[in-house]
């Protein structure tokens, strides 16, 4: 499911989402998420609907034009909200859906007015998200920095899905102390054998991973950043992601977490 509101990252959503449902033999659901101000009501919106129907339109039929690149079934859908991302995470789970891409602008829409159900809604991801912050995406040179984990793996799918539709060349990146170099090309090489990227260009690196991201990232058109396990989503909507250097980058930025098990402890009272 690719969640769309703005033309300016139409297409570069639905290259990642498209790129994804192709790798994966799935399908691809465009949804529209049309954000409706806290004072007008749903049937108020819906009397206009023609006008929403219109932009509406505009914005899906040049996804599904987009999305025409890849060998993926194509279905549309437009939502009227007052929720906003919460929209998006009930579209999800309502579509079954096994990924979500979305702006990342449109993962900070909720404007500060967070609620503590849409906290936890956030936490608990319903499948994968990928958050993309840039408006273009022209994938030649692909950097995935990676220490393992569940979300670094998504990382890896979503390399090899741009490799096998756009052709990127991929590069993978693993941070290390000083001593570690030796340890590192070990972890490094049987990572990238372990996700099918045995081919790629291996980067073992010394020092603080968010400086060496910021630092090679700009010889990259794309940097895929898994999450960290204290939950990415959530702290895009609580604006509270600690990736300072990495926000600030001009090259493109895909960050992706996948949804990991918590006891009934951890969803009761979070994980900071």
């Amino acid at each position: 499911m690719v969640a769309l509101s703005n033309p300016r990252t139409e297409g570069a959503l639905v290259a990642v989402a498209g790129a994804l449902a192709a790798h994966r033999g799935g399908r691809l659901l465009a949804v529209h998420v049309v954000t409706v101000p806290d004072q007008t009501s749903l049937e108020k919106a819906a009397a206009n609907r023609e006008k929403l129907d219109r932009s509406s339109a505009e914005l899906l039929d040049a996804a599904v034009a987009n999305a025409a690149a890849f060998d993926a079934p194509v279905e549309t859908k437009t939502i009227l909200s007052h929720r906003g991302i919460g929209e998006v995470f009930d579209a999800a789970r309502a579509s079954d859906a096994d990924a979500v891409v979305m702006g990342y602008g449109g993962a900070r829409f909720a404007g500060g007015r967070v609620e503590g159900s849409l906290d936890e809604l956030a936490r608990d991801l319903p499948c994968d998200f990928l958050a993309l912050d840039g408006e273009r995406l022209d994938p030649d040179e692909v950097l995935v920095p990676t220490a393992g984990g569940p979300s670094s793996d998504l990382s890896a799918e979503v390399a090899l899905a741009l490799r096998e539709t756009a052709g990127a060349n991929v590069s993978l990146l693993h941070v290390v102390e000083p001593g570690g170099e030796a340890a590192g090309r070990e972890f490094l090489a049987d990572w990238a054998a372990g996700h099918g990227l045995g081919d790629a260009d291996l980067r073992v690196e010394v020092g603080d991973v968010e400086p060496t991201i910021g630092r090679l990232a700009p010889a990259y058109d794309l940097v895929v950043v898994g999450a960290t396990e204290r939950g990415l989503l959530s702290r895009i909507v609580r604006g509270s992601l600690t990736f300072g250097t990495i926000e600030r980058l001009d090259t493109p930025v895909l960050l992706a977490e996948r949804p990991s098990s918590r006891s009934p402890f951890e969803r009761l009272f979070g994980s900071r």
